[in-house]
């Protein structure tokens, strides 16, 4: 089984910005997340006659927002965008099934602990920012391992899934890029992501003897890692690259959303060597 929310081949959207992915979105955010399929979503697009022209707010103001309604100088256009099917309707009616075969097999698992059989790809720290106003706290919650493919109960299941583990059992445990174990847990659909965010009972295969975090260093890499504005497709994908869970408190009202953060501290995607330096590793083992 392959998990197809993680599908980025089944629609696209000309939202601006849907740019930084090439307009290519994933099944999860089209029909779970945002659940604009079929119907499509309405966004807003804000614009000051005033401020284009380069002068300044006739209220005083140096940004648009909802303050600004009712101003003859402000303008506010509706967009409606609609996600295009990028697949012939025999293919999509196939993605359809898979979608519902997959959504009864979740809901089957997610009821009750299940073995899990994997082998740790690689492992992150999974960090956690609080923001309430101008102060904010960025603490370790844990570690994500990260799974190419393994067994969930008796389904082979032939995509990517995830386990959270706390501090403690890191530092008790070791694990490490490598290590094959069995182990029992409840799993879950996280922004698309099959997740087990508990997991025990953990038996060894096999140990790699791999290089691994702890959380000392890890509370060093949480002073220098730097956060980007966009989630870049390579660093995604780098293993220096991780994932930040953000809750942002403002008057009382909360939304959660994720940070890109580069845990060795390169602050242009662009500038960085790393994703240079794999390409010309794997040039050489070609020759």
């Amino acid at each position: 089984m392959k998990n197809p929310y993680k599908r980025t081949d089944i629609f696209s959207c000309n939202y601006r910005e849907h740019s930084k992915f090439d307009y290519q979105v994933s099944a999860y955010h089209v029909m779970r997340q945002k659940k604009c399929y079929p119907q499509g979503c309405i966004m807003f697009k804000w614009s000051c006659a005033m401020l284009d022209k380069g002068k300044k707010c006739v209220r005083g103001y140096n940004y648009m927002g909802r303050l600004c309604d009712g101003c003859s100088w402000y303008m506010d256009e509706k967009i409606h965008y609609q996600p295009r099917i990028q697949v012939t309707p025999a293919e999509f009616e196939k993605f359809i099934q898979e979608i519902e075969d997959f959504e009864d097999w979740i809901q089957e698992s997610r009821a009750r602990e299940v073995n899990i059989y994997c082998e740790v790809d690689s492992i992150k720290p999974h960090f956690f920012k609080q923001i309430n106003g101008k102060t904010g706290q960025f603490r370790l919650a844990g570690y994500l391992l990260i799974c190419k493919q393994g067994y969930i109960g008796n389904v082979h299941f032939e995509d990517y899934f995830y386990i959270t583990i706390s501090p403690g059992q890191q530092e008790r445990l070791r694990l490490a890029p490598g290590d094959r174990f069995d182990a029992r847990g409840a799993l879950t659909l996280d922004h698309g992501r099959v997740l087990f965010p508990k997991i025990g009972h953990i038996e060894f295969e096999s140990r790699s003897g791999k290089a691994t975090w702890t959380n000392s260093k890890a509370l060093v890499v949480r002073q220098t890692a730097v956060g980007f504005r966009y989630q870049h497709e390579t660093c995604l994908h780098c293993h220096n690259g991780a994932l930040v869970d953000v809750i942002e408190t403002i008057q009382g009202n909360s939304k959660l959303h994720r940070e890109l953060y580069c845990l060795e501290g390169v602050q242009d995607p662009v500038l960085c060597s790393i994703h240079a330096f794999s390409k010309l590793n794997i040039c050489r083992e070609m020759n």
